[in-house]
């Protein structure tokens, strides 16, 4: 289940769909409760130098709320307060900054829907115990994933 903030209806249509596809390549059930939040520059500036003491505007950040080590998990994997009501396993929070990925949009070349479908991979992936800080190359795992994702998806550059 994903819980929005600030989002527009299409984008929430559209990250739904990356969502989905996610967890389906990586044989995940859909056990997570995740928030996404759209937010301004300062604000996604503001979490950036509090959580990261990074004093600048990004594009995505990422706050994972369990720690995964391998896919798939289930729910006993876990202990009963890292689930919410309804038995969902609060997976972590994603905040995109909607000013930077119009922005990113245009510098690629490619689609508002596709950079922020690509950005909602990228942090859904963070928050599923993906990481790309020692390996920053293309064939990265995480990357790889990335791509896969969005092919599945149809949404292309």
């Amino acid at each position: 289940m994903i819980e929005f903030f600030g989002a527009t209806e299409r984008e929430e249509k559209l990250i739904k769909k990356v969502y989905k596809a996610t967890l389906k390549i990586l044989k995940q059930k859909d056990i997570f409760e995740v928030e996404i939040c759209f937010v301004t520059e300062d604000k996604i500036q503001a979490l950036n130098l509090e959580k990261r003491n990074v004093d600048k505007i990004t594009d995505v950040l990422s706050f994972p709320y369990l720690q995964i080590e391998k896919l798939p998990v289930s729910c006993e994997d876990f202990n009963e307060y890292d689930c919410d009501e309804g038995g969902k396993l609060l997976l972590g929070s994603i905040v995109i900054c909607r000013k930077r990925a119009e922005e990113q949009a245009y510098e690629y070349g490619h689609s508002i829907e596709r950079e922020t479908a690509f950005l909602a991979v990228h942090g859904l992936l963070h928050i599923l115990g993906y990481d790309h800080e020692e390996d920053r190359s293309e064939d990265c795992e995480m990357f790889v994933m990335q791509k896969n994702i969005l092919q599945k998806c149809k949404i292309r550059r």
